[in-house]
């Protein structure tokens, strides 16, 4: 897996404690085309902590144009912001 670090748009819930779920997002590939995906798996979270901002990174399995693909999710706590972080 290699960073991107790309901003996504993200469709979540939130547990009675505040911590997110994702269950969808979409983003713009290098390409210009706009790609949906639905989580069908989260496999682990993680909390971080680098540089003093707070993070929450999602390992994921979803199925993209019909290929199973892991990938990873960053909630960067303090600004409210979701980041396919790694893919």
């Amino acid at each position: 897996m290699k960073i991107l670090a790309r901003p996504v748009d993200m469709i979540a819930t939130f547990s009675v404690q505040g911590k997110p779920t994702p269950y969808k997002f979409r983003y713009e590939d290098t390409y210009g085309h706009r790609i949906e995906v639905r989580i069908d798996k989260i496999i682990s979270t993680e909390s971080r902590k680098l540089a003093g901002i707070d993070s929450i990174v999602y390992t994921c399995q979803s199925e993209i144009n019909q290929v199973m693909r892991i990938f990873e999710l960053k909630y960067i706590v303090g600004q409210c912001r979701w980041e396919l972080y790694k893919a």
